[in-house]
């Protein structure tokens, strides 16, 4: 079946997705992150599918507040990244790794607080409804729809920066109080690329 709208999931889209079991960069001197970047079923046509969003908890001691993906450092008992990122997908949210199907990775972000993080794009398979599930790390969940964070008028590019020799683009979505940005905002412009849908200022 063809696409009836841009912000339909392309079939190729695990095609253009980095594979799974791709090789990993060295994250030295960085640690391993891992973050689940779930897409929703729309539920409006035009809007396109959503993706899963957490507001992280004012009290913790980093990033307080911001806007993220379910996910977090690696435990001893995880098998791998992708365990990971399932597990506090999880943890955080309530979302049973049998409701997802994993498409792919997207290219790993390093953040200044230390971490390089690979993020997995997922498909959730059913009806299944967010709900923040540990309320020491998560205030809030966000599915905003494919076209609103395509959307130019909530977009705002601020520019570039290099750090440790690392070049990287600095994105902001204005969908929230506050706003999508930092590592977050870098990986939804990843995925909105590889859609082919990322807006411009």
């Amino acid at each position: 079946m063809t696409a009836s709208s841009p912000y339909d999931l392309p079939l190729d889209l695990g095609a253009r997705l980095d594979a799974i079991g791709a090789p990993l960069p060295d994250p030295k001197p960085l640690r391993f992150a891992a973050v689940l970047a779930p897409l929703l079923p729309a539920l409006d046509a035009r809007e396109g599918p959503r993706l899963l969003l957490i507001e992280r908890a004012q009290n913790l001691r980093k990033h307080a507040g911001q806007l993220a993906f379910p996910g977090g450092k690696p435990e001893p008992d995880d098998d791998d990244l992708l365990d990971t990122a399932l597990r506090e997908a999880e943890e955080e949210v309530g979302l049973n790794r049998e409701r997802v199907a994993i498409l792919g990775r997207l290219a790993p972000v390093p953040t200044p607080s230390g971490y390089m993080i690979i993020p997995y794009v997922a498909r959730v398979l059913d009806d299944w409804a967010p709900g923040p599930v540990d309320q020491g790390e998560v205030a809030a969940t966000l599915t905003p729809s494919l076209r609103l964070l395509s959307d130019p008028s909530r977009y705002i590019f601020r520019g570039s920066a290099d750090w440790r020799g690392q070049y990287y683009e600095l994105h902001e979505f204005t969908i929230h109080v506050p706003p999508l940005w930092g590592a977050t905002a870098r990986i939804v412009f990843d995925l909105l690329r590889r859609l082919e849908i990322e807006p411009r200022p």
